[in-house]
């Protein structure tokens, strides 16, 4: 185009027209890219050049928002599964505190249930053993009333019960 007008392209120009060529000699050897290229879509694109700039253009300018949106689902994928692990943990800690409290309510309620059956007992066995202390008193007063002979020989008396007292 240069030459037909008359005008001579500069030397540079020369050189980088000839480093294009590799590179694109070089790119389109490589295999992988050779495969891509014997495809419909690669020889469509080989024959659509703006057509091949434009998706080139797109592709690179979609990278930055769909990176970006990668990158926000990581970081709420992320947060949310810490967030989780510490609710999870905030959880754990109340129900610990919320069983510690129920045990030591039943704790103080058991210690004074436990108090007031050892106070029962022991009411209980005080009346009881001054109940049958006087009965075995009295018993004994009226035995030895009615047979003055239980007094000297405990064998000969008709209650069993003197007898025992009367041998201890």
């Amino acid at each position: 185009m240069w030459k037909s007008e008359g005008i001579s392209l500069p030397k540079d120009m020369h050189e980088l027209q000839s480093q294009l060529k590799a590179i694109m000699y070089t790119m389109n050897s490589k295999s992988k890219l050779a495969d891509i290229m014997s495809t419909p879509v690669g020889q469509y694109l080989d024959g659509h050049p703006f057509f091949a700039l434009a998706l080139l253009v797109f592709g690179a300018m979609a990278t930055v928002p769909v990176g970006l949106f990668l990158t926000f689902a990581i970081v709420t994928f992320v947060t949310a599964s810490v967030g989780f692990v510490f609710l999870q943990g905030f959880l754990l800690s109340l129900g610990g505190i919320v069983l510690l409290c129920v045990l030591c309510g039943l704790a103080i309620i058991a210690f004074a249930v436990s108090a007031i059956f050892s106070a029962f007992y022991i009411t209980a066995s005080n009346v009881l053993d001054y109940y049958y202390s006087h009965r075995s008193a009295y018993m004994k007063q009226n035995i030895i009333g009615s047979h003055p002979s239980c007094e000297s020989d405990a064998s000969s008396c008709p209650n069993p019960g003197f007898q025992k007292q009367k041998g201890q």
